[in-house]
């Protein structure tokens, strides 16, 4: 106990030099780099990436460790997927072309960028079945740490993020991301001060003059992530004007667009990025506000640009003949027991309402908009002789048929610390609901593809 008090001791001067010479290592260094000159965008996926004829997209949602492990399992069903395509008999998994994810799910579309299939061998043991929640508790009641998270530049998130990047994500940065085979990943994050989604994509951070490929993942998912109170936002510097960026002629078409108001508005807001002296700093915090399933990262392209035929020809995939996006959705329809009672909910119930059931109402919305919007656009790019099709999946609670199970899932927390029991359930029910999924099935009819057989231990 005498040790402890004296560790505990900021007066100490071997603590208080220790504390500030830590402080100034991690104080605090800039992450931010400039750009140091525009180019032209090209496609942001290349057409060699995987078939030509088959376009696979998945949208993690938000939701802790819950999030995170239901999108493993999903990862992991895929992997046992094989369809037929032009190029032949593939694995699913390395069809899959972009991962679009927002808080707890960017930790598993972040790893699977970064690992591709090791993922299957490291992630368990690196994030899913480890007291992160723990750990960080640790680090913010640490004395090294009071003297920086007193400061107004470095936050509970920045904390979290030296965490990640020490001990899930290697010191990674974007960079590190363009391995051969890569699915291309979207980590989406919401800026506090216009509620706009901000992806962690080259053509945002060309638009404010920022080198994405120097930037830390660990960073990244950290906004993803940051839960506003509990956590602090992560903050982006703009160096807007100084690298040449040009924005393309469908995004100032856009941006004049007096026909369709939802589009102009998204336009005029990516376009205010580009003044500096407006938006100095990016404040970035949880995605899941601004899009808590990540399917709108494959919706805003196509409304913005306006012609199917330019955008899939960005993606990579201008002859396209089979679409499929799957939404993996860990939101659960969970009672609370304060709604019950008279006594006002606490800070920490609010803010679980808010970060959780508010914002999982809007889901239904954004399953509609993306189901219909890429249903007109794959009519729009067939022909007679060369039909596109489109299939949509939803991996979700709701799907699972047994009540008992379902039941058991909606009980799982958001927080950053389940058990095996909890991480085994959701991961197999991922696959479950995957294999079980009529759309899917409809899915492998179209390719002539095959899901291996559930063995004994599964």
């Amino acid at each position: 106990m005498h040790i402890r008090r004296r560790l505990l001791k900021i007066s100490d001067p071997v603590v208080f030099g220790l504390i500030m010479v830590l402080a100034g290592c991690a104080s605090f260094s800039a992450t931010d780099k400039p750009l140091a000159q525009w180019t032209p965008p090209k496609p942001v996926l290349s057409e060699d990436l995987s078939s030509n004829d088959l376009l696979v997209l998945l949208g993690f949602s938000g939701g802790g460790t819950r999030a995170a492990a239901f999108a493993y399992g999903a990862l992991k069903a895929l992997g046992d997927t094989t369809v037929l395509t032009e190029s032949g008999k593939r694995s699913l998994l390395r069809e899959v072309d972009v991962i679009s994810s927002v808080s707890g799910g960017s930790f598993t579309s972040a790893y699977y960028g970064l690992r591709g299939e090791k993922i299957f061998e490291e992630f368990e043991g690196r994030f899913l079945r480890k007291n992160v929640e723990g750990a960080l508790i640790g680090k913010l009641f640490n004395p090294v740490n009071a003297i920086p998270l007193m400061s107004d530049i470095y936050g509970r998130s920045d904390m979290a993020a030296a965490y990640y990047d020490e001990n899930i994500f290697g010191h990674a940065t974007f960079a590190d991301l363009k391995r051969p085979g890569a699915p291309l990943v979207v980590i989406n994050a919401t800026d506090l001060a216009t509620g706009m989604r901000i992806a962690f994509l080259p053509p945002f951070f060309e638009m404010i003059c920022a080198d994405l490929d120097r930037y830390p993942l660990s960073r990244a998912v950290a906004a993803s992530s940051a839960v506003p109170v509990l956590l602090t936002p992560i903050t982006v510097k703009s160096y807007a004007g100084s690298c040449g960026f040009e924005p393309p002629d469908w995004l100032t078409a856009a941006e004049k667009d007096v026909g369709e108001f939802s589009r102009k508005e998204e336009a005029r807001g990516l376009m205010s990025y580009m003044d500096r002296k407006k938006r100095p700093w990016l404040h970035l915090v949880d995605g899941g506000i601004a899009d808590n399933l990540g399917l709108r990262a494959f919706y805003t392209p196509f409304s913005l640009q306006e012609d199917a035929h330019e955008t899939f020809r960005y993606l990579g995939h201008p002859a396209v003949r089979h679409v499929l996006i799957i939404s993996v959705n860990s939101f659960a329809e969970k009672k609370a027991k304060w709604s019950l009672l008279r006594d006002t909910p606490g800070i920490a119930d609010v803010i679980q309402s808010i970060s959780s059931d508010q914002i999982g109402r809007y889901n239904y919305d954004t399953l509609d908009i993306v189901r219909y919007s890429y249903d007109n656009w794959t009519k729009q790019v067939s022909t007679p002789q060369r039909p596109v099709t489109f299939d949509f999946v939803e991996v979700s609670f709701n799907a699972v048929r047994d009540a008992e199970q379902r039941r058991a899932l909606n009980e799982i927390g958001t927080n950053f610390d389940l058990g095996d029991e909890d991480v085994d359930l959701l991961i197999t029910t991922a696959g479950q609901v995957l294999r079980q999924s009529s759309e899917f099935k409809s899915f492998l009819k179209r390719t002539s593809g095959s899901i291996k057989p559930l063995s004994t231990d599964d």
